[in-house]
């Protein structure tokens, strides 16, 4: 099979897509498929073209297992600011179509959306290769720009719900992250009958079980990765501020749109962005880990790759957050569940983990348990090789 994925987001970036991304093109080419990765420049999040890369119109290089990637141009700009980020978005789709002949023949093609735009741009790329569309569906945008206030109602929503219905009308499959995320699409007549739940997945080992540090205080929280308007960090440092420096160690490693715009507390760090390397050493350092998004219903269907994480790290997950995540969590007992944007909750979550040391480990165990049954890379592999080699084989009919 020649697997192609069209994707605005790869490595050396750090981020979920393109860590799930990178770790499905090593597992089909492990089991001899032909996989090529068509993507930009790496910009994200600084929109500084990352060294030793330089922005030119195509470039093709070769990973150590043998993925073929082909990048294009984009125009870098930081991920800050409604109308950069649509340029930035913008200038790759147009730039993969007219390169679109360089990344050669495929049997399916898969895209990922958001950004819309590579979800639009890939109909007509599918298109020139006479392959089927997959469209992986990680966020329903534009709802979930709306739900955080990023966008009004008004024209632009309206324009991009459009192009979010004609991606769907022209796919052939679209895969979600959540059961949840299924039953939304199932409503909606353009992708009725085409949703396809494809659960996410950590990397066991790259998470060794690494004991926790002795159980002195202060608790030591890790909250590791993006910084958005969907995850609410001013509450994990509001919480950490009202629980003090004696019950709690916030440390956050990423970065986004409102790290600088977060309030600063004694006992909360930040560290920026930080290469994905240094996740398990963070997890290794912490007896907890934090998981948080913003009181909105679309995000009760959310599924955080950061909480399978925290499940592989061996670490209990504080998860300040409804719906799936939560549920998850508490049903596993591999954590604790409080409401989302709420402060003091997540502050006596804190001083609950902090007096029972043995009930941490507890949890953590739990939640590893849970992620090497569920949530493995070669299940994952194996779940999307199936779909992708049925979707190839129903376009050769």
């Amino acid at each position: 099979m020649r697997a192609l994925f069209l994707t605005h987001y790869f490595p050396p970036e750090v981020g979920a897509p393109q860590t799930r991304i990178a770790a499905l093109a090593r597992g089909l080419r492990a089991r001899g498929d032909e996989v090529t990765v068509h993507t930009g420049f790496p910009n994200y999040p600084d929109g500084r073209i990352q060294p030793p890369y330089r922005n030119r119109p195509l470039l093709r290089e070769r990973t150590a297992e043998g993925t073929r990637i082909v990048r294009s141009a984009v125009f870098a700009t930081p991920n800050a600011g409604f109308a950069r980020r649509l340029a930035n978005h913008a200038s790759f789709a147009a730039s993969a179509l007219a390169t679109a002949p360089a990344s050669g023949p495929a049997d399916v093609v898969v895209v990922e959306s958001p950004p819309l735009f590579a979800a639009g741009a890939a109909v007509a790329y599918a298109r020139l290769k006479r392959a089927p569309l997959v469209l992986n569906a990680a966020d329903l945008w534009p709802d979930s720009a709306v739900a955080i206030g990023v966008l009004p109602e008004g024209r632009a929503v309206a324009a991009a719900r459009a192009l979010e219905e004609w991606a769907y009308r022209h796919s052939a499959a679209i895969t979600v992250p959540t059961e949840g995320m299924v039953r939304l699409l199932e409503q909606r007549p353009a992708a009725s009958g085409r949703a396809v739940h494809m659960p996410p997945a950590v990397d066991l080992e790259r998470f060794a079980t690494v004991p926790p540090p002795p159980p002195a205080p202060p608790l030591r929280v890790l909250y590791a990765g993006t910084v958005g308007l969907a995850h609410g960090l001013a509450t994990l440092v509001e919480a950490a501020r009202l629980a003090g420096p004696q019950v709690v160690q916030v440390t956050i490693a990423g970065g986004g749109a409102e790290l600088a715009r977060l309030p600063r507390a004694a006992n909360v760090q930040l560290l920026g962005p930080v290469p994905a390397e240094r996740v398990p050493g963070l997890f290794a350092a912490s007896h907890a880990g934090v998981v948080m998004l913003r009181d909105r219903d679309l995000f009760a269907d959310a599924l955080p790759t950061k909480l399978l994480e925290c499940f592989a790290a061996a670490r209990p997950a504080l998860v300040s957050a409804r719906g799936e995540p939560a549920e998850l969590v508490e049903r596993a007992q591999a954590g604790l569940a409080v409401p989302p944007e709420d402060p003091p909750a997540l502050a006596r979550a804190f001083g609950t983990l902090a007096a029972n040391p043995e009930v941490c480990q507890k949890m953590g165990a739990m939640g590893r348990n849970l992620a090497r049954e569920r949530y493995g890379r070669e299940e994952m592999v194996d779940r999307w090789r199936t779909l992708l080699e049925r979707m190839a084989q129903q376009a050769l009919r």
